[in-house]
Order: C-alpha cells, then structure tokens, then sequence
C-alpha cells in the first residue's frame, strides 16, 4: 500500500491550494480550509516544510495532512519550544490505512531535528495516546454563566467598550506578561502573533474579537477574548485579563449578556481556568461548573528537557528542607533513567542511563513523565489511576529505613496552575 502513496512536506503555493481542497472535503461542513489557508499563508514562524502530506503517486491527489504549528510556551519564565500537531485531516476513504502512523514518523524526526522540547495536539481522546501523547495541561474550561444571574448594564456607569486595534498590542503584550506570571506553564505571544490575531484570524473559523474595556473617569484598562464559534451554545469567553477588578468584570459580564440575546445565546460560557479572577467569580455567583479537557502532549527528549528546568528545579529545592542536598535523584522510566546529581542544592550534572543502583530512585512510567514534569497532577494523584509511579522503596525495594525519594519529587514537581492562550 505504501508504494502507492508519495509522504512528503508541502513545497509551493500550488501545495496550499490542494491543501485546501482536502480539508473543505475532510471538515465539511465545517470551514476549517480557511483556518488552514490562513495559517498557511499569514501565520508568524510556518513555514511550508511543517505541512505533512501523504499524496497518492497516481492521481497526486494529497489524501492526508497536517500541519506543525510552532508555538512557545514558557514554563516558571523559562522559554520553551513547542510543535502543536495541527489541521489533521484524511479522507474518509483513505482512513485506517497506516497514514497518519506515516505522517508521525516524519513528525518525529523533524522534533528532534529542530530541538521542540514539547509536542502538543487539542485532538480528539482515544486516538493520539498510539502516538505517544498524554494529558498534562489543562484547557477547554466550561464554567456555563446563565443570563439570569447576570446583572443588566447601569445607565452611565462609565465603562465603555470597543475592538481592539493594532494600537493595542503594546497593552496586549503586557496583559499577557501579566498572565504568564500567574501561571507556571502558559502561551507566549509576540507582536507579530498579535498582528495575526487581530487581523487575519478574525477571517477564519477561529477568528475572535478581543475587546477592550476603559473606565471613561479612571486610569483603568482591561481586555476580554470572544471566540465567533467553539463547543456549546453559549457566548465563549475565551481570555479576561488576569488583574480585572470585581467592578469591571460585572460590566463585562453584563455587556456579554447583551451580546448573547442579542445572538440568541442561552448562556455565557467562561473558557478560563478555575482560579483566575472571572472563573472564581462566575463561580460565586452561581455558574455551572465542570471539570477542563487537557492538552495531549508528549516530551521527546526528557533529559533535554529536564536540563532547561534546572533553574526551576533549583529554585524549588533551595526554598525546601532540602536546600543543601548533595546526593543524586534518578527519574527510572523503567527502559531509561535520568540521574540529577545535586551538590549543595545545586544540579552538577543530568546524565541519562547511568549503571548502578541509586538509593534515591523515582519510578515513573513515561507516559506519565509530562503530567508530572507539567505540573498536572502530583505523583500521588496520578499512583490512584496509574500505580506504576512510586518511589523505588514502596514496592521494588521494601525497606524499614525512612525514605526521602517521594518527598524529592514533592518538592521538585508539584502540581501547579497553568493555561494556555490560543495563538490563532
């Protein structure tokens, strides 16, 4: 079967029309053509070798696709290189015939190629765990506001609202640096991802208007994301700053009621993380509330990885009772161990398979290294589904001597709060 199909990377504009052809067949009748067409065209850093694409030799009829969209994610400050495994389409006919397993493998080895430390997809549950992606951040929150309890606009209360301009991204690139301080892993977007954002995105399925909310007597400034299209019947609100005051966000919920029956929406549903300011308060007021889906993701190169979190990992350790350790912790995948070798809370050194035993030793199954290393879940709440995630003397190494392994990890990934912001 294989003879009868040429995989290969996009190469031209003919490419991106053809490209366009397959998902208008694929998605119908959804457009997501414009969405591929946009990005193939006008998003910042795509290039056409990041467009996957599995031709058939015969007829060149490109049958399967997708793209690497680049992303960076910044973890604890730290800047991260990030490929969202993007547009997956293949034509019905065409399906469960290995082409998306073809495609991956040159997915792979452009990850290692180009140094991505983090793949991600939004894709659906059940199918990319073959490719070896897990859940490990959250996102696609639904925290349904009924119009209700929303109270109506006050006459003259001061707030106004428009759609915000290019003028606005140097305000937008610092209510983003707002919210990544608040978040250990988050979205990093630059000017030009603003510029695409609010211009070209918005002529596509993905598009959304940011709005921008001023107090016409105060010095205060505020923005609030509206997606045009996403899952449920509500009004989406997809992003709110992060400093928004109790004030300000009451009228921005009111001023989003009004949009909702003016399109005969039944209710408001915040797409944000439970903990920031307009989750918590929906919540308050008595909003629906229900647990996030989560990014799929995967690490292709965990000790690379782990040496771009070492001043996350030492930061961590000198605020513990640990600060001056100087022995090492070996991550055990089971076939594959890295060791951190601590020398007064300091790392010396991230070596994988050393030989030997290590006293303190952590078995993690790898499918669950991202869930850990992101923060997800704490390694106690991931043994309640997945007992292969212990410390080497629970089960492999019984011992009556008192063992610090699983404090370690307590202290070097805890769980924290992250979110995501779309970047298209």
């Amino acid at each position: 079967m294989e003879d009868d199909f040429k995989f290969r990377r996009a190469e031209s504009e003919e490419d991106g029309q053809r490209l366009n052809v397959l998902f208008k067949e694929v998605f119908h009748p959804e457009n997501v053509a414009s969405f591929a067409d946009a990005i193939f065209h006008h998003y910042p850093g795509m290039e056409q070798k990041y467009w996957f694409i599995a031709e058939e030799k015969r007829t060149s009829e490109i049958v399967s696709a997708f793209a690497l969209i680049p992303w960076t994610w910044e973890i604890g400050g730290i800047p991260f290189k990030v490929a969202e495994m993007g547009i997956v389409g293949t034509l019905e006919k065409y399906r469960n015939q290995g082409m998306m397993k073809r495609l991956n493998l040159s997915f792979d080895l452009t990850l290692e190629a180009e140094a991505f430390d983090i793949a991600v997809i939004q894709g659906i549950p059940g199918f990319y765990d073959t490719f070896g992606y897990h859940f490990a951040v959250e996102m696609e929150n639904h925290i349904n506001l009924p119009l209700h309890i929303i109270p109506d606009t006050p006459e003259n209360s001061g707030y106004t609202f428009r759609q915000a301009e290019p003028k606005d991204i140097p305000f937008l690139m610092e209510e983003d640096r707002v919210y990544r301080q608040a978040y250990l892993v988050s979205a990093v977007r630059d000017e030009p991802k603003w510029m695409y954002l609010l211009n070209k995105s918005v002529e596509t399925e993905y598009g959304s208007t940011f709005h921008i909310i001023e107090h016409s007597g105060r010095n205060e400034k505020f923005y609030a994301r509206t997606p045009s299209h996403g899952f449920g019947k509500g009004l989406i609100v997809s992003e709110v700053s992060e400093g928004i005051s109790h004030e300000a966000l009451t009228h921005m919920l009111s001023y989003c009621k009004q949009k909702a029956v003016e399109q005969n929406k039944p209710y408001i549903r915040l797409n944000v993380p439970h903990e920031s300011t307009a989750g918590k308060t929906a919540i308050h007021m008595g909003a629906e509330n229900s647990s996030p889906y989560a990014w799929q993701t995967k690490i292709p190169d965990i000790p690379g990885f782990l040496k771009k979190l070492v001043p996350i990992l030492e930061t961590r350790m000198a605020k513990s009772c640990f600060n001056n350790f100087s022995e090492t912790l070996r991550l055990d995948f089971f076939k594959t161990s890295v060791d951190l070798t601590w020398k007064d809370g300091k790392i010396a050194s991230v070596e994988s398979d050393r030989p030997g035993e290590c006293s303190n030793t952590f078995n993690v199954h790898p499918n669950l290294a991202p869930a850990l290393c992101l923060g997800y879940r704490t390694w106690r709440e991931l043994q309640h589904c997945r007992p292969d995630i212990f410390p080497a003397s629970q089960y492999v190494r019984p011992t009556l001597e008192p063992d610090k392994t699983g404090l370690l990890i307590d202290v070097l990934f805890p769980k924290g709060k992250s979110w995501i912001h779309e970047q298209y």
